[in-house]
């Protein structure tokens, strides 16, 4: 059985670290789902307009719950009490949970930085973070702790990607899909 990742969306979304991260995944073999908060075309944090798979329902499960950045997404996310129950059932049910960008913020909002050993996130929200929390906050591009995966900026969606990847897949899958989109870290 295929392993499924579940990769969320709203307006405001980055698109790099949307579409990047499903493509790598997809071309690694994994069931992804995008999966958006509201019907019809999301608009991206850079006015990239795109439909996802589907509409976000309290249903879904994967073996890894994605979370994107661009701060508006970001905000939608952190409004959505359906955002939070599933990144908190899917923590529950052991699977990974991966954020890049300002989405770690989401991760804070919903308990699941307390038990970290370390992670990070765009520099730009490092002050949002609570005191105690930000003596655990990474420079690192890409930090896994426990089950939790974070990371920085579009420019680290790559290997935030490829991490994420290699949890579901093995590095085995990780090599020959960096091989066919020539990314050579």
């Amino acid at each position: 059985m295929k392993p499924r990742a579940l990769v969320l969306c709203a307006n405001g979304s980055e698109e790099m670290e949307t579409i990047i991260t499903v493509d790598m995944l997809r071309r690694g073999g994994v069931d992804v789902t995008l999966a958006q908060l509201q019907p019809g075309l999301v608009t991206g944090s850079r006015g990239v307009r795109w439909e996802a798979d589907a509409v976000l329902n309290e249903g879904m499960q994967a073996d890894a719950l994605v979370l994107p950045g661009g701060l508006g997404g970001v905000e939608a996310f952190l409004d959505s009490p359906l955002v939070h129950r599933l990144v908190k059932a899917h923590a529950k049910a052991g699977a990974w949970v991966c954020a890049i960008c300002a989405a770690p913020l989401v991760l804070q909002a919903c308990g699941l930085l307390e038990d970290v050993e370390a992670f990070t996130s765009h520099p730009a929200v490092e002050e949002r973070f609570a005191p105690h929390l930000r003596a655990r906050y990474s420079q690192e591009r890409v930090v896994l702790s426990e089950r939790i995966l974070t990371s920085r900026a579009p420019g680290t969606t790559f290997e935030f990607a490829a991490a994420i990847l290699g949890l579901l897949q093995g590095e085995g899958v990780v090599e020959t899909v960096r091989r066919n989109v020539l990314y050579l870290p």
